[in-house]
């Protein structure tokens, strides 16, 4: 029986002949597809879906006709993806993956005849680990070493792919502060490599349910973002799934009769400051989901938070994480937020820790929406300040499970905690102007002092910004001067 470790350490070292070779971006797009590949050959042989859904696997995509191959092997990769695709041309969850992707121009920097060399190398490699269920020692074995690859990709290659993915830990407390329930449809519409839909599924299958029993969607803009997604869900053994390419605000995918379709649940790490998020559609957006305000060009979070409060349905709650200056920016951002509260729709702010996420240093937040709030409830907003309450590590930190527990339980519980949580009534709020910084309203009496320092630094801290994007407009001006296109 194949072990979680044992396991792991196989696929590493199959992965480490890629990353000898390609850049990092290749190597995770190159290794992910082929380990799809050998999965999906190896699963038809032994069987186990005869009356679930199953992927029909032809000839030429077969593991032991590849490994028959020692030439022009980009070119046979291209053949078996599309040929895998083209044969399971009615299952959407395979659709978009191998099409999209060229085996056979994987890297510019070395010769077909050396290409040849290493994927012949990584099939030989491949072909000695049995990637079906009856060899694993425990379930979603599989799955689990994908997180594990995932997170050695970001430490041992500082691949950007990592800043699609959320920590495992971070996407688990997402998940249990949206209380699943089956039957619940859930949506990710900035879903990077889907690893908050693969959390949803591992915590309803912990409930007691089938993964079937939740209805999973998602988007990304990104095309080998999308499609690793997709690869990343189908190695956990989730087989009902239907995850979309576009841009959320400017393509908006997830639509139905015209209309935004709808959801019980919406969780999502959105990109942070975005830029070109779709300034000058906003204007014109034919789905109305700017209601509460047109944010800045440079700023792109309440734009990805009002599409998300735009596709909850009534009875719907949504978990969002976000930087920090989220809570406080003023000007346009400071209207929305302003009008979101007056709406009654915020029901808890918690902050984390500092650098819980991969490569990104500066703590964030969790802002909890909730369309149907319970009665005690209603025009209050909790605040959790979990900020210390964290695992340190050399690169990165960490929650504990202990950590996740207090603010699952303090959220439950929607009382106040001295020196960890507080209800703050929006009468509060509005005399506060709206800031939802969570230092002023978590506070132990001996650190009346600090507020002051705090709210000091906020206002540095804002006069910094705009001093910035002072400095930005005028060298973006000087920029179009010497006849050089800027985007939006």
């Amino acid at each position: 029986m194949i072990t979680l470790k044992n396991l792991e350490d196989r696929l590493w070292s199959a992965a480490v002949i890629l990353q000898n070779v390609f850049s990092p971006s290749d190597c995770i797009n190159c290794f992910f597809r082929i380990l799809l590949i050998k999965r999906l050959s190896d699963l038809s042989e032994e069987q186990v879906y005869k009356s679930d859904k199953r992927f029909f696997i032809p000839a030429i995509s077969q593991w032991n006709y590849l490994q028959q191959i020692t030439v022009n092997l980009g070119n046979v990769f291209n053949e078996a993806g599309m040929s895998l695709e083209t044969y399971n041309i009615n299952l959407k969850e395979l659709q978009g993956i191998f099409i999209s992707y060229d085996f056979q121009n994987i890297s510019s920097r070395i010769s077909l005849r050396e290409q040849d060399k290493v994927l012949s190398e990584l099939i030989l490699h491949l072909s000695y680990i049995k990637l079906q269920n009856s060899y694993f020692a425990e379930t979603d074995l599989l799955g689990r070493v994908c997180e594990s690859l995932i997170e050695k990709f970001g430490d041992n290659l500082g691949i950007e792919y990592v800043g699609f993915h959320t920590p495992q830990k971070v996407a688990q407390l997402l998940v249990r502060l949206l209380e699943l329930e089956p039957g619940m449809s859930i949506c990710d519409p900035f879903c990077g490599l889907g690893g908050m839909l693969i959390e949803c599924i591992k915590q309803i299958k912990y409930l007691g349910s089938q993964q079937n029993d939740l209805l999973l969607y998602g988007q990304d803009i990104d095309q080998n973002t999308f499609s690793l997604a997709k690869i990343n869900l189908l190695l956990h053994d989730i087989f009902y799934f239907d995850i979309r390419l576009g841009d959320t605000i400017d393509e908006p995918q997830l639509v139905e009769n015209d209309k935004l379709m709808l959801f019980d649940r919406v969780i999502s790490n959105p990109p942070f400051r975005v830029s070109n998020w779709g300034y000058e559609l906003a204007k014109r957006d034919v789905y109305g989901r700017f209601r509460y305000g047109i944010p800045p060009r440079g700023s792109s979070e309440f734009a990805f938070i009002q599409h998300i409060l735009a596709t909850l349905k009534n009875t719907g709650k949504a978990g969002v994480l976000v930087p920090l200056g989220v809570l406080f920016r003023g000007g346009a951002e400071s209207e929305i937020r302003t009008r979101i509260i007056g709406s009654d729709l915020i029901e808890a702010v918690i902050g984390l820790a500092p650098n819980l996420l991969y490569r990104i240093g500066m703590p964030m937040a969790i802002l909890i929406f909730n369309r149907d709030k319970q009665e005690n409830r209603r025009n209050k907003v909790l605040f959790i300040d979990a900020s210390n309450e964290y695992q340190k590590s050399r690169n990165q930190n960490y929650l504990r499970e202990e950590d996740i527990t207090h603010i699952i339980t303090a959220y439950q519980a929607f009382e106040d905690e001295e020196g960890y949580a507080k209800v703050v009534a929006v009468e509060e709020l509005a005399a506060n102007k709206y800031i939802l910084n969570i230092n002023r309203y978590v506070l132990t009496p001996k650190d009346e002092k600090d507020k002051i320092d705090i709210e000091a630094e906020i206002i540095k801290l804002r006069e910094l910004e705009a001093q910035r994007t002072e400095a930005e407009m005028s060298m973006n001006k000087y920029l179009r001067e010497l006849g050089i296109e800027l985007s939006d």
